[in-house]
């Protein structure tokens, strides 16, 4: 018999209620009982996840799309003898108790106008396109992208009840670490608003294009005035 210990948090990576037909955009958590120590929480970027794609990946993922569902949620009622809201959540979209939404692999922040991989963590059921083995190693494999490259990752160790995070789930994900059993209790509130229905624009360009381009301005602007001088 094997010991029943934690030994991976990947599968703690998420973004926030993307099973909803309208998910979140921005998340606030506040955390109101800390641990002697550890319970931090990472994020990691989805626009460079999808820089580290090479160009014929990119453009394959931007045609897919992914079912997002949380089945866990409605397990947990019917054990725990519960009933989950079934009324408009935020959004009339979000209605009902069936947690299931479709959306796309690769999702257009409409802020910064950049792509990002939004099919991340365990709200992503299977990629609709592909076949079930294809889909679960794809899934993986972005998690393991983000797990063993620490630069697109940044982590917050939490100070004191006073300490907010704010961020943007439509194109970052997060996790808590697991390293603080014995330590003391780790509890918060998290609230989170309501965005679009997720969608990928063909026009709409990687991070890493959109900065090229304007540090490309720079350097012609500056080079004009070089030359006028």
């Amino acid at each position: 018999m094997f010991k029943d210990k934690k030994q991976s948090a990947r599968s703690g990576w998420h973004s926030d209620i993307t099973f909803e037909p309208v998910p979140s955009d921005y998340a606030l958590l506040r955390l109101t009982e800390l641990p002697e120590t550890g319970g931090d929480t990472l994020w990691a970027s989805g626009y460079e996840l999808y820089d580290r794609l090479s160009k014929p990946y990119q453009d394959f993922f931007d045609k897919l799309t992914a079912t997002y569902a949380q089945p866990n949620f409605n397990e947990a009622a019917l054990k725990n003898n519960f009933e989950l809201y079934s009324q408009p959540r935020g959004a009339p979209e979000n209605i009902g108790t069936d947690l299931s939404a479709i959306h796309p692999v690769v999702r257009t922040n409409p802020v910064t106008g950049w792509k990002s991989i939004f099919a991340v963590g365990h709200h992503v059921a299977k990629i609709n396109e592909l076949t079930e083995e294809e889909s679960k190693r794809t899934l993986d494999w972005f998690v393991t992208l983000i797990v063993e490259n620490h630069d697109l990752q940044i982590r917050h160790r939490w100070q004191n009840v006073n300490d907010l995070a704010i961020w943007d789930n439509r194109s970052v994900y997060h996790t808590a670490t697991y390293d603080y059993e014995g330590l003391g209790p780790r509890t918060g509130q998290r609230a989170v608003s309501l965005g679009e229905k997720p969608y990928f624009d063909p026009k709409s360009q990687s991070r890493r294009e959109a900065l090229a381009q304007v540090i490309g301005g720079i350097e012609s602007f500056i080079g004009s005035l070089v030359s006028a001088a």
